[in-house]
């Protein structure tokens, strides 16, 4: 049975499948990747055959068969969050969703009610959910809870890395040193993410990755937008980003705890200086 927090690290993830299908990390580690590599998951066809998910018996299947339809959906529409696929205040119908995914209107409903009460989404009338747009004071707070548990995830990790698992983050590493140069602001995204999950895994703390998910999963889509913000000046994405990552690598070599905990903490913390992080955002009335 594969670890909970593998799990999910590949639901959280667009990693390559092959690098993480096996309980060990002796796997290869993946070169540059572009964003359409093979094995990155993406959302469904975006105009599937309607026939694909309009399914008579969707409303009355029951038992392992609609658990594994309504599973499957929950994890397609988070990994879609998760990647920024969504943009604040986007209005989402169920029918739209199911469309886009290729996933019966119940999957879609129970999926979508899911992603309500932990945040990702906000509720509306007639079978809709909205993104939520959050305002500059709770981005912050978000934030802030992020730079706490995340710190802490990579002092956990720096004691328990492995050489197989230093290299992987390397991989990653360098795989997002190529994104930054050639502009790719998605394939960035999806390495950063794949970096970031595969330390907060390797801290094997299951309560602390979940908390760190649900936090991802409120901000990614305002950390979506800001994206193209690193990737479009290739010396102040290396300076911000890849910069604190190499620091983390040192440190985790090293297994240097507290030195790891000071890397995430600046890797988090220096976003809000990039230039135009807050355009659009409002001030909080509160």
């Amino acid at each position: 049975m594969e670890h909970p927090d593998r799990e999910l690290a590949n639901l959280a993830t667009g990693y390559p499948a092959q690098a993480r299908s096996s309980g060990s990390t002796d796997s290869q580690p993946p070169g540059r990747a572009p964003a359409s590599r093979p094995g990155a998951t993406h959302p469904g066809p975006a105009h599937p055959d309607p026939a694909s998910r309009t399914d008579p018996s969707d409303a009355r299947r029951t038992g392992p068969v609609a658990e594994t339809d309504n599973s499957r959906a929950y994890a397609a529409l988070k990994q879609a969050v998760l990647a920024g696929v969504f943009k604040p205040g986007e209005i989402l119908t169920l029918r739209a969703l199911a469309t886009r995914f290729a996933i019966g209107d119940t999957p879609a409903r129970e999926a979508t009610k899911r992603l309500i009460s932990e945040g990702a989404f906000e509720g509306l009338p007639n079978r809709s959910a909205r993104v939520p747009l959050l305002d500059r004071r709770e981005i912050q707070q978000i934030l802030d809870l992020r730079i706490l548990l995340e710190s802490d995830a990579a002092a956990l990790a720096a004691q328990n890395i492995s050489l197989h698992q230093i290299e992987r983050l390397r991989a990653m590493h360098e795989a997002m040193g190529g994104a930054v140069s050639e502009d790719d602001s998605q394939a960035y995204g999806e390495l950063n993410r794949a970096f970031h999950f595969e330390i907060y895994r390797i801290a094997d703390n299951r309560m602390l990755a979940h908390l760190i998910e649900a936090l991802w999963l409120r901000m990614a889509p305002f950390v979506s937008r800001t994206r193209s913000l690193i990737t479009s000046d290739p010396v102040q994405a290396w300076r911000l980003a890849c910069g604190h990552h190499e620091a983390m690598l040192v440190a985790l070599q090293r297994r240097d705890a507290e030195a790891a905990r000071t890397a995430m903490r600046a890797d988090l913390s220096v976003l809000t200086k990039i230039d135009g992080y807050w355009e659009g955002v409002e001030d909080s009335n509160r």
